[in-house]
């Protein structure tokens, strides 16, 4: 297993960490949930997940076969990857122009505490990451890893790193430290919000400009792209 590899899978977690999930967390003790009756919450979410990755686990090795001829060409991979920094520009840009102007806070509907109800809420918050294009790459880097338990080891903790916002929330709940836990991130992201998301920006914009700086490089030498080592968890089999 390649330390790059493992970056670039838990990278793609953390860039894209759902904090929504913490949020809605949040929002449902303090309309009235009962901490462990946010386990159904998680467990609608947990099934729906498991089931697409099974069902997409098949498609990923078709479309690799397809998609071999790209994979394997150098030229295509420097495309790919001066895309990619393109990607990671925009979305800089993105939150740069969120930190300037914040979206003013949304007006919570209340919460029921009913158990189908909070399934059936796990289950449409699955879309957030069923509709987040790092899902299905994140399921394609761990199929590279053999045998299949470490597979499923990889997936169980880069959905973990992905929802750590309301798996933390979650845990704190159970133990009932849920309100201290939420009172301090708020002490300290409230006032910082804006610094924070302009640091996150500027660090997007300058692996964004390494990423395309890689490729210009790669075009212009015979260095290897560095995609062509993201692409694998593991050394060649």
């Amino acid at each position: 297993m390649t330390l790059l590899g493992l970056l670039a899978f838990f990278g793609l977690a953390v860039v894209t960490m759902d904090v929504l999930g913490g949020v809605l967390a949040a929002t449902m003790l303090g309309r009235g949930v009962r901490p462990a009756h946010l386990l159904y919450f998680l467990g609608g979410y947990a099934a729906v997940v498991t089931a697409a990755t099974i069902v997409l686990k098949p498609l990923l090795v078709l479309a690799g076969e397809v998609l071999a001829p790209v994979i394997g060409s150098r030229t295509w991979l420097i495309v790919i990857e001066m895309a990619v920094g393109c990607a990671l520009l925009a979305f800089a840009a993105l939150q740069r122009h969120n930190a300037l102007h914040p979206k003013p806070p949304v007006v919570a509907h209340e919460v029921g505490d009913r158990i189908p109800s909070l399934i059936g809420g796990g289950m449409l918050f699955s879309a957030t990451v069923l509709a987040d294009p790092t899902y299905p790459v994140a399921i394609g880097l761990a199929m590279q890893v053999r045998p299949f338990p470490f597979e499923l080891l990889l997936l169980i903790a880069w959905n973990l790193v992905y929802q750590a916002p309301i798996v933390a929330v979650t845990i704190a709940a159970l133990f009932g430290a849920h309100e201290r836990v939420l009172s301090a991130a708020a002490r300290f992201f409230g006032p910082r919000r804006r610094g924070l998301l302009m640091l996150f920006a500027g660090v997007l914009a300058i692996a964004g400009l390494v990423v395309i700086g890689d490729g210009i490089f790669a075009s212009a030498s015979s260095h290897r792209p560095w995609l062509q080592s993201l692409l694998l968890l593991g050394e060649h089999r």
